[in-house]
């Protein structure tokens, strides 16, 4: 895939990701532990995920030597995306 590929997918997963709800029961094949997953929540980790990969293809971008700075930076725009997600919430 090409990079300008790449940030169309990107953009066009974020934006389905809004209108996917609901919940699942996930199963440990192991020892048979469950454990309930919220949709919503799930997505607002996975936009923030995609927002920080779309952020290490921009032009001129340059990839991070420093893994606990590159771990830094992907926790942060997951907690913007949570934080925009339940402020989005709070206007309802």
């Amino acid at each position: 895939m090409k990079r300008k590929e790449i940030i169309e997918t990107i953009a066009n997963v974020g934006t389905k990701t809004f209108f996917t709800c609901g919940s699942m029961t996930l199963i440990n094949k192991h020892d048979g532990a469950e454990v309930d997953v919220d949709m919503h929540t799930t997505f607002a980790i996975v936009r923030g995920t995609l927002a920080w990969v779309d952020s290490l293809l921009e032009d001129g971008a340059e990839p991070e030597e420093n893994t606990a700075k590159n771990m830094q930076k992907l926790l942060s725009y997951v907690g913007h995306s949570i934080a925009l997600d339940i402020s989005d919430d709070d206007e309802d």
